[in-house]
Protein backbone atom coordinates (compact mmCIF):
# COMPACT_ATOMS: atom_id res chain seq x y z
CA UNK A 1 0.00 0.00 0.00
CA UNK A 2 1.38 3.32 -0.83
CA UNK A 3 2.29 5.85 1.64
CA UNK A 4 -0.19 8.13 1.55
CA UNK A 5 -3.34 5.82 1.56
CA UNK A 6 -1.33 4.52 4.94
CA UNK A 7 -1.75 8.00 6.12
CA UNK A 8 -5.13 8.36 5.31
CA UNK A 9 -6.29 4.87 6.44
CA UNK A 10 -4.63 5.89 9.88
CA UNK A 11 -5.93 9.48 10.15
CA UNK A 12 -9.44 7.86 9.62
CA UNK A 13 -9.37 5.25 12.01
CA UNK A 14 -8.55 7.84 14.39
CA UNK A 15 -11.43 9.79 13.80
CA UNK A 16 -14.00 7.02 13.37
CA UNK A 17 -16.48 5.82 16.36
CA UNK A 18 -15.80 2.31 18.07
CA UNK A 19 -19.21 1.55 16.31
CA UNK A 20 -18.28 2.90 12.66
CA UNK A 21 -14.80 0.75 12.93
CA UNK A 22 -16.49 -2.30 13.73
CA UNK A 23 -19.15 -2.16 10.79
CA UNK A 24 -16.15 -1.77 8.61
CA UNK A 25 -14.19 -4.45 9.17
CA UNK A 26 -17.39 -6.31 8.51
CA UNK A 27 -18.11 -5.21 5.27
CA UNK A 28 -14.52 -5.52 4.27
CA UNK A 29 -15.08 -9.51 5.53
CA UNK A 30 -17.60 -9.45 3.87
CA UNK A 31 -16.68 -7.95 0.70
CA UNK A 32 -13.49 -10.43 0.70
CA UNK A 33 -15.80 -13.21 1.48
CA UNK A 34 -18.04 -11.99 -1.77
CA UNK A 35 -15.16 -12.38 -4.11
CA UNK A 36 -14.33 -15.93 -2.47
CA UNK A 37 -17.88 -16.97 -3.84
CA UNK A 38 -17.60 -14.87 -7.04
CA UNK A 39 -14.13 -16.41 -7.95
CA UNK A 40 -14.80 -19.44 -6.32
CA UNK A 41 -11.76 -22.34 -6.10
CA UNK A 42 -12.04 -24.46 -3.34
CA UNK A 43 -8.26 -24.47 -2.60
CA UNK A 44 -6.20 -23.12 0.93
CA UNK A 45 -4.88 -20.94 -1.36
CA UNK A 46 -7.58 -19.19 -2.31
CA UNK A 47 -9.94 -19.46 0.67
CA UNK A 48 -7.67 -18.58 3.30
CA UNK A 49 -7.23 -14.87 3.13
CA UNK A 50 -10.97 -14.60 3.07
CA UNK A 51 -12.17 -17.27 5.78
CA UNK A 52 -9.39 -16.18 8.06
CA UNK A 53 -9.93 -12.36 8.31
CA UNK A 54 -13.66 -12.94 8.72
CA UNK A 55 -12.54 -15.33 11.49
CA UNK A 56 -10.14 -12.70 13.20
CA UNK A 57 -12.75 -10.26 12.77
CA UNK A 58 -15.50 -11.80 15.01
CA UNK A 59 -12.67 -13.63 17.44
CA UNK A 60 -12.18 -9.69 18.58
CA UNK A 61 -15.84 -9.23 19.13
CA UNK A 62 -15.66 -13.15 21.21
CA UNK A 63 -13.25 -11.43 22.74
CA UNK A 64 -14.90 -8.71 23.68
CA UNK A 65 -18.24 -10.45 24.33
CA UNK A 66 -16.53 -12.55 27.35
CA UNK A 67 -14.82 -10.00 28.38
CA UNK A 68 -15.94 -9.81 32.22
CA UNK A 69 -15.77 -5.58 32.21
CA UNK A 70 -17.82 -6.04 28.54
CA UNK A 71 -20.98 -3.22 29.72
CA UNK A 72 -23.15 -5.59 27.19
CA UNK A 73 -26.19 -7.01 29.09
CA UNK A 74 -25.96 -10.53 29.81
CA UNK A 75 -28.29 -11.52 27.27
CA UNK A 76 -26.88 -9.11 24.06
CA UNK A 77 -23.46 -10.97 25.64
CA UNK A 78 -24.68 -14.13 25.75
CA UNK A 79 -26.51 -13.62 22.21
CA UNK A 80 -23.04 -12.37 20.70
CA UNK A 81 -20.90 -15.23 21.96
CA UNK A 82 -23.49 -17.58 20.20
CA UNK A 83 -22.91 -15.46 17.05
CA UNK A 84 -19.06 -15.23 17.00
CA UNK A 85 -18.67 -18.89 17.95
CA UNK A 86 -21.06 -20.00 15.11
CA UNK A 87 -19.18 -17.46 12.14
CA UNK A 88 -15.90 -18.78 13.69
CA UNK A 89 -17.16 -22.28 12.97
CA UNK A 90 -18.83 -22.01 9.98
CA UNK A 91 -14.69 -20.15 8.77
CA UNK A 92 -13.53 -23.75 9.74
CA UNK A 93 -15.70 -25.72 8.35
CA UNK A 94 -15.55 -24.13 5.28
CA UNK A 95 -11.51 -25.38 5.20
CA UNK A 96 -12.41 -29.03 5.53
CA UNK A 97 -16.01 -28.47 3.55
CA UNK A 98 -15.88 -26.45 0.69
CA UNK A 99 -18.91 -25.01 -0.15
CA UNK A 100 -19.46 -21.39 -1.92
CA UNK A 101 -23.50 -21.98 -0.46
CA UNK A 102 -22.08 -21.68 2.86
CA UNK A 103 -20.48 -17.89 2.00
CA UNK A 104 -23.95 -16.56 1.89
CA UNK A 105 -25.06 -16.84 5.50
CA UNK A 106 -21.93 -15.27 6.51
CA UNK A 107 -21.65 -12.30 3.63
CA UNK A 108 -25.53 -11.44 5.41
CA UNK A 109 -24.94 -11.87 8.84
CA UNK A 110 -21.39 -9.27 8.14
CA UNK A 111 -23.73 -6.83 6.36
CA UNK A 112 -26.88 -7.06 8.99
CA UNK A 113 -24.35 -6.72 12.41
CA UNK A 114 -22.57 -4.01 10.54
CA UNK A 115 -26.27 -2.05 9.12
CA UNK A 116 -26.71 -2.57 13.04
CA UNK A 117 -23.53 -0.85 14.51
CA UNK A 118 -24.57 2.00 11.63
CA UNK A 119 -28.03 2.05 13.28
CA UNK A 120 -29.53 0.97 9.96
CA UNK A 121 -32.55 -1.46 9.04
CA UNK A 122 -31.83 -4.84 7.02
CA UNK A 123 -33.45 -3.22 4.25
CA UNK A 124 -31.43 -0.36 4.22
CA UNK A 125 -28.09 -2.49 3.29
CA UNK A 126 -25.88 -1.83 0.91
CA UNK A 127 -24.78 -4.28 -1.95
CA UNK A 128 -21.60 -5.69 -1.01
CA UNK A 129 -18.82 -5.53 -3.49
CA UNK A 130 -16.68 -8.48 -3.94
CA UNK A 131 -12.71 -7.33 -3.17
CA UNK A 132 -10.19 -9.45 -3.76
CA UNK A 133 -8.15 -10.36 -1.06
CA UNK A 134 -4.68 -8.75 -0.68
CA UNK A 135 -1.98 -11.21 0.69
CA UNK A 136 -0.11 -8.50 3.01
CA UNK A 137 -3.81 -6.84 4.43
CA UNK A 138 -5.42 -7.90 7.61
Amino acid sequence: MQPAIQAYNKTQTLVLSQRELEARALLKAASKLQWLKENWEPSIATMDDPLNHNRQVWTIFLEAATDPQSPMPPEMRSNMIGLCRFVINQCMRMLFEPDPKKLDLMIEINQHIAAGLRGREGSDLPKTEARKPEMAES
